[in-house]
């Protein structure tokens, strides 16, 4: 008596061109078990069971179940590397785009860096005018007892009258503002 050919799962898979997991689908749903298991767990199927397996995927119903979930049709790569270039075209467009901004609010950042440096011109002239001016006010009101540093006035001796004295006393307590930090 001549002992019937048995197969395990990876001859069957390998025949058929299908993944484990489809094996394990079409088996469970076909009632299929395995013709012996050996002690560590191999499965091993008779040539009756194998042949559904193949004939179903290789030229049944199971064939067009595999082509439409897969992308092995060259239709569908087509599809694929049209949609591939649509989107780097996009893609294209979207970084021109983002360089042609980038290059104006760089032109934008250029003019206001420019408006800062003359308003900080415009900030010292201003500074040196009013020193100037502070100077020549305490030239001309006689008070020239304590002199002007980096535009700090004495708010006391400015606002008396030219003839007055702050007593020592006045003077003590009317420092500026400054002096309080």
């Amino acid at each position: 008596m001549s002992e019937e050919k048995l197969y395990t799962i990876n001859e069957i898979i390998k025949d058929a061109k299908i993944a484990r997991s489809t094996f394990d689908k079409f088996s469970k749903a076909n009632n299929l078990r395995p013709a012996k298991t050996e002690k560590r767990g191999k499965k091993l199927y008779s040539l009756k069971d194998k042949e559904l397996v193949v004939n179903h995927y290789q030229s049944g119903k199971g064939k067009e179940e595999k082509e439409k979930y897969t992308n092995h049709k060259a239709e569908r790569h087509d599809e694929i590397v049209e949609l591939l270039k649509e989107q780097v075209q996009q893609l294209k467009q979207a970084n021109e785009q983002l360089v042609h901004d980038n290059d104006i609010l760089t032109d934008q950042l250029k003019a206001k860096d420019e408006q800062i440096s003359v308003a900080h011109q415009l900030a010292d002239q201003a500074q040196k005018l009013h020193l100037g001016l502070e100077r020549q006010v305490k030239a001309l009101t006689g008070d020239n007892e304590k002199p002007v540093v980096d535009g700090e006035t004495n708010s006391a001796t400015t606002n008396q009258k030219p003839s007055e004295e702050p007593t020592s006393e006045k003077k003590a307590t009317q420092k500026s503002w400054w002096h309080i930090f």
